[in-house]
């Protein structure tokens, strides 16, 4: 598994993301009614971990986000935020998605976890370690989230406090 700059695919995704989270806070902002389950649940099922972005991010940070993506779309430098996210929930979805495949029985052995592999190979076009499968499935914290962050700690480098920090905020 590596990932680098993301696609321009996944560009325009993030951008429509921040479009459709600036809309949902600035319609609550005016007393909207509050859109259907399936709107969210949408969202996160493409985007996961969104629904943090939107109820905790400032509404600058979401403007300068989707005024960032615009810029790199329109031929500037992508930004390493940008990456992160892209990948963020890149593995995210994909943990879930083991998650919900070893719920009811999370100790996994090798064989387990090389069906799981090939699965995830399947499913999303690129590979994971057995050992990410084994962290997924019965993560150290309890939180699949910290297995994610640290495995983008070690894809880019940085450490999964700043790549939290920098996709979600500050707590």
């Amino acid at each position: 598994m590596s990932f680098g700059a993301p696609t321009r695919e996944e560009l325009i995704a993030l951008h429509g993301k921040y479009v459709q989270i600036e809309e949902l806070r600035r319609a609550r902002e005016r007393g909207e009614a509050v859109p259907e389950r399936a709107v969210f649940k949408a969202l996160a099922e493409q985007f996961p971990g969104v629904l943090r972005e939107l109820d905790s991010l400032p509404m600058s940070v979401i403007e300068a986000r989707r005024q960032a993506l615009s810029r790199v779309l329109a031929g500037e430098t992508i930004e390493s935020w940008m990456a992160w996210m892209a990948a963020y929930h890149t593995l995210m979805r994909t943990a879930l998605w083991i998650k919900l495949r070893t719920a009811k029985h999370p100790d996994v052995n090798a064989e387990r976890a090389a069906q799981l592999v090939r699965g995830v190979e399947r499913e999303f076009g690129f590979g994971v370690d057995e050992q990410f499968v084994v962290d997924v499935a019965r993560p150290r914290t309890g939180r699949i989230n910290v297995v994610v962050l640290e495995r983008l700690e070690k894809l880019f480098g940085v450490s999964a406090n700043e790549i939290r920090r920098e996709i979600f905020g500050k707590r």
